[in-house]
């Protein structure tokens, strides 16, 4: 899972910029070095990898569990995007590691309605 650029990754929990980091995690069974962005914050098993959006690991880093309620995906490549902004309690914004797109979680919003009107 190589990792394009640096990237300001957000912890969509503590909305602290993440560290990068190379990690050992185990996937199926055996352990692998990842290249992944991790939360700052003690005891936090957020990660983020421009490859497969965010997903949490036990403390031992023995479990990889895919977060589906913040797979964010572009609009223009499907890659997943990462938490780059929360300027308010409700507004967020999301940002594409590839071609460098972003939106927000009210862009979201304003396509269902208009959608369903």
């Amino acid at each position: 899972m190589p990792m394009q650029k640096y990237i300001r990754a957000l912890c969509h929990e503590h909305h602290v910029e993440m560290r990068h980091k190379q990690v050992l995690l185990k996937m199926q069974g055996e352990f692998k070095q990842f290249l992944t962005y991790v939360c700052p914050e003690s005891g936090c098993a957020v990660h983020y990898n421009s490859s497969e959006g965010y997903f949490l690991t036990t403390p031992d880093g023995g479990q990889i569990e895919w977060d589906a309620t913040r797979r964010v995906r572009c609009l223009r490549d499907g890659s997943p995007m990462y938490l780059a902004a929360v300027p308010k309690r409700d507004l967020r914004y999301w940002r594409c590691p590839q071609c460098d797109t972003s939106r927000t979680n009210n862009d979201d919003l304003l396509n269902a309605s208009s959608a369903l009107s």
